[in-house]
């Protein structure tokens, strides 16, 4: 680059500025010389770039009657400044307390996870959602409940799990986390069935928050709960073939699937919630339950024969693939007992598959044949099932199908 002839001088109107050569002890040096308020001001340095660049911005200000000041925002400066007082404009607070927030934040998360800790915020405390404590829901839960009609025992379910939960955690349901609630049931002595028990209840509150839009409807916190619960197949209950008939009448399409795979194939509520419309073989009359499908108790893939009556009852409902039970886990429990409400029939734990492996038993006579196809043990199967039903109910069980 061609030196320049020195002095310099650089022009804008009626105001001018100059740039002097001075060397010192053999090293470069330059001067910017110009007049403010009827005095003469001068600025040092070795660099001539550095220095031609604060030239302009020297006439800039002159030019603008501005005070030139060592140390004053540059042209850039000043641009940066510019860009960020428009961008604070938005939300109507002045720039230092931004800047002094943005600061507290970064150091409070460790990193410049700023934003991102924003939008997880933003995901549990919507705007347009209300805020309502927990215990306040408990109470408008109760009320709905009652007024559908739930029986009294299920009421009281409810009422024991979810109003101790709203007692205990004081805050908001939106602010509520699965560490709030693994705290609040371990600080609880009550076994593994117990403490799963009350994890669904206090499910099903969260799916009644998020009907009401307390909650965003993707709120997922409960699904990081811990399980304890081994899926025993519990207390031996069975149905009639009357109230079997009542609750597929009452059930809607979505739950029907579920009901008959239960009642005419003998599958745990757990396996049916896992299965996929894939592994329903209607070629082959028979469903495949698959290894990993199962709760880890030793038990792998499994074929379990699809029955006429059962096959009669999925066919109008079958797809190439998809889950058979879409929704979740407390909408299942909920769907269940407004089908039993609507069919008038006391909803029975694990009836479903009770009611076939007993059934079943009395069909086929073949003890080891209904272990493998319910995955349970021949001996549990001998003592549990046998000689619960009539030859008479039996061919009623396996009769019933579709209008």
């Amino acid at each position: 680059m061609k030196t320049p002839d020195f002095p310099k001088e650089i022009k804008r109107g009626s105001v001018t500025v100059t740039i002097y050569k001075t060397p010192s002890k053999g090293y470069p040096l330059y001067v910017l010389a110009y007049y403010q308020d009827d005095r003469r001001k001068r600025e040092y340095n070795a660099d001539y770039q550095i220095l031609l660049k604060r030239a302009n911005e020297v006439l800039d200000d002159l030019i603008a009657a501005r005070p030139v000041e060592a140390g004053a925002l540059n042209s850039s400066e000043r641009s940066e400044f510019m860009r960020a007082k428009a961008i604070v404009a938005k939300i109507n607070q002045p720039l230092d307390i931004v800047a002094r927030h943005y600061v507290e934040a970064v150091k409070i998360l460790g990193n410049d996870l700023v934003i991102e800790a924003a939008r997880e915020y933003a995901k549990r405390h919507p705007a347009k959602l209300p805020p309502i404590k927990v215990a306040d829901l408990v109470t408008e839960f109760l009320d709905e409940k009652k007024k559908q009609g739930r029986s009294e025992r299920h009421l009281e379910t409810l009422k024991s799990h979810c109003k101790r939960f709203g007692d205990v955690v004081c805050m908001n349901i939106g602010s509520v986390t699965a560490a709030d609630v693994d705290l609040f049931l371990n600080n609880m002595e009550i076994g593994a069935r117990t403490r799963d028990n009350i994890v669904n209840s206090i499910n099903t509150l969260f799916e009644y928050a998020k009907r009401k839009r307390y909650l965003p409807s993707d709120h997922d916190e409960l699904s990081r709960v811990a399980r304890l619960d081994n899926d025993h197949d519990g207390p031996i209950e069975i149905y009639t073939p009357e109230e079997m008939k009542a609750l597929l009448a009452a059930a809607d399409e979505s739950l029907l699937p579920f009901i008959a795979i239960g009642a005419f194939a003998g599958l745990r509520s757990s396996e049916i919630q896992r299965l996929d419309w894939q592994d329903v073989k209607f070629d082959s009359d028979c469903i495949i339950v698959q290894k990993g499908k199962v709760k880890q108790r030793g038990k792998s893939r499994r074929v379990v024969p699809m029955l006429p009556n059962l096959k009669n009852w999925l066919k109008s409902f079958a797809q190439t693939n998809g889950p058979i039970w879409p929704h979740s886990k407390p909408y299942l429990y909920e769907a269940l007992s407004t089908v039993a409400i609507g069919a008038k029939v006391a909803w029975k734990n694990n009836a479903l598959r009770h009611s076939f492996v007993s059934y079943r038993v009395a069909q086929i006579k073949n003890i080891p044949q209904v272990a493998y196809e319910s995955g349970n043990s021949p001996q549990i199967i001998d003592s549990n099932y046998r000689e619960l039903v009539t030859e008479p109910d039996t061919k009623k069980w396996f009769a019933i199908r579709p209008a």
